[in-house]
């Protein structure tokens, strides 16, 4: 059987069903332990079925970070240098700058 083909037994979990998911077919899939999985069921020619895929994630978290606003964040930051504009140069070819 290839990672694609496994057969795994449903086992009781307390009051639900459990599945359990071979280690090289998480591996494959880059899931870990608590990663959360969205299910959808189905049915077909061929029966019902599930299919659950990982859940996207939303965002990159950095656990244990607190929010800093941006004058927070430069609270106490003093520095002399003032924003210039930038000479670009001569115009070329058509666009328009006004």
């Amino acid at each position: 059987m290839s990672l694609a083909e496994k057969i795994t037994p449903l086992c009781a979990w307390g009051t639900s069903r459990a599945v359990r998911i071979p280690k090289d077919v998480c591996e494959s899939l880059g899931i870990d332990v608590g990663r959360r999985l969205f299910m959808k069921l189905g049915h077909d020619e061929r029966g019902s079925f599930i299919i659950m895929r990982p859940e996207p994630e939303a965002h990159r978290v950095v656990a244990n970070v607190p929010y800093l606003s941006m004058g927070e964040l430069f609270a106490g930051y003093f520095d002399s240098k003032q924003p210039t504009e930038c000479d670009w140069g001569e115009d070329v070819g058509d666009e328009v700058v006004e």
